[in-house]
């Protein structure tokens, strides 16, 4: 039986496409969620440029709307029992079928807010409609009203991950030959390895390749990688990651941080997520490695500041190199670094400054790593000649990275839609890090499934440039593990 889905302005906000998503069933958009979308339309956030797309999105939709389709569907309803559009063709789906629910302009319908005016609506028009009305929306609270209307609800699955990755997966003695793996170089083909099973709990679950995994007998814990030619490679150690004459560097502790390092500094690898709770070593851990390739990579150039001003200002130095690149020295690798602006507490309001001192106060986790790393004077160096960039998330859209790592910290506090944006932002030479908590959302209407991070995950995460690794064990201190852990 068809059905008929009522959404939400927070699901089309979320999705521009989320007409697409209902197959052959109806699809309603009332005139509140046209008012809220008209509303948003101005502005520069991600949510202003989705309403702008959704509202292009329903123009080309609606524009090929025939007068013939209209007088025939007049016809079949009778001028008095129509109460909206007629059911309006969606290209690209199997029959289904858009309805633009509007309000008697003569007896609207009251309601405090948005919300009561979108279910109101329904609710007035409900005998209109021949199948089961379900509000699809992503406000908990919405939900609970659509509810006390009589309706069904749902969230919008469209963009969740189906799967949740928690743990790297543990493959027993009999499915991999773990000696063999110890006397290989280089790595082992264990054919038909992909078209085994393992037990994950009571279920039966396909090894993926690209995954990193843990291969297990009576004796040992040995950490492996599958690729996509059933080659399997052991990971015994990894390098020592930002070592020098004045730092004795970071190590990878457990073998999920093993993991974490091979991956990111495996050139293949362009796109790594690191998943897991606060003090799991995430952040770390991808800045020190994208500091060792970058150092490798710029090693050999000559700084691009030499025979300047010491009294150069950064924005001086930074046009300078640019002027450099451009009459044709040699392009230095770049770290580009970005966090979604989310506070804890109040907004302080309106900052002070240009761009970078703006971004200080967000920033500021990245910033201790890297003095951790380097030490506040390197620290400050890198960031005055550009080596390391604090790029605003928002800045992102419509530009073309090259040669460059760019690190989204907090990832998981972004939309699909944003995670998309991002990753597609990469150019030639460049590697996307993602890193982050999907238990941790500080924005609404995401939850551990929906957010960017999740999404990239699970959409991204069979590819072979992929990389996905779930960190669990704490090695910031152990009170700042039991915290996770307890609080």
């Amino acid at each position: 039986m068809k059905k008929t889905y009522c959404l939400d302005t927070n699901v089309v906000v979320h999705d521009p496409r989320a007409i697409f998503a209902f197959d052959d069933n109806v699809v309603v958009l009332t005139e509140y969620v046209l008012m809220e979308l008209d509303k948003l339309k101005q502005g520069n956030e991600e949510k202003n440029h989705s309403a702008r797309e959704a509202s292009r999105i329903l123009r080309e939709v609606t524009e090929g709307l025939s007068e013939k389709i209209i007088a025939e569907q007049k016809e079949r309803l009778g001028e008095n029992k129509l109460k909206a559009l007629p059911e309006i063709p969606i290209p690209g789906t199997k029959g289904g079928t858009l309805v633009l629910l509007m309000d008697d302009p003569e007896n609207r319908v009251k309601g405090p807010n948005p919300d009561d005016q979108i279910l109101g609506l329904l609710y007035r028009n409900r005998g209109d409609f021949q199948a089961p009305i379900i509000v699809v929306t992503k406000d908990t609270l919405m939900a609970v009203k659509a509810i006390a209307r009589g309706f069904g609800h749902q969230d919008y699955k469209r963009d969740q991950a189906k799967v949740e990755v928690t743990r790297l997966p543990m493959l027993e003695g009999d499915l991999l030959p773990v000696d063999d793996l110890f006397s290989g170089n280089g790595g082992v083909v264990v054919h038909d390895i992909l078209k085994k099973t393992y037990k994950d709990g009571a279920e039966d679950v396909p090894i993926i390749p690209g995954y990193y995994t843990v291969a297990y007998d009576a004796e040992r814990e040995s950490l492996v990688h599958i690729s996509h030619e059933e080659k399997v490679r052991l990971i015994a150690q990894t390098p020592n990651l930002c070592r020098s004459k004045t730092s004795r560097g970071v190590r990878a502790k457990n073998l999920e941080q093993h993991a974490a390092v091979d991956a990111l500094l495996n050139p293949n690898k362009t796109l790594v997520c690191l998943l897991g709770p606060a003090g799991t070593g995430k952040t770390l851990l991808a800045i020190a490695s994208a500091l060792d390739v970058v150092r490798k990579a710029n090693r050999g150039n000559q700084p691009e500041e030499e025979g300047e001003p010491q009294e150069l200002s950064r924005k001086e130095r930074k046009q300078s190199r640019h002027q450099q690149q451009e009459n044709g020295f040699i392009e230095r690798k770049q770290i580009l670094i970005a966090r979604p602006t989310v506070s804890m507490g109040k907004e302080m309001g309106y900052l002070p400054g240009d761009i970078d001192e703006k971004m200080r106060p967000w920033i500021q986790p990245i910033l201790d790593n890297l003095k951790l790393l380097l030490g506040e004077k390197q620290a400050e160096a890198l960031l005055n000649d550009g080596t390391i960039e604090l790029q605003p998330l928002q800045y992102i859209r419509g530009r073309s990275i090259s040669n460059a790592i760019l690190i989204i910290d907090e990832a998981q506090n972004t939309t699909p839609l944003e995670i998309k944006t991002i990753i597609t932002r990469a150019g030639r030479d460049c590697r996307v890090i993602l890193t982050g908590d999907p238990h941790q959302i500080d924005v609404p209407y995401l939850d551990k499934l929906s957010n960017g991070l999740s999404y990239a995950a699970d959409r991204l995460g069979q590819e072979d440039f992929t990389a996905v690794i779930p960190l669990t064990k704490g090695e910031r201190s152990r009170m700042a593990t039991r915290a996770a852990e307890l609080l």
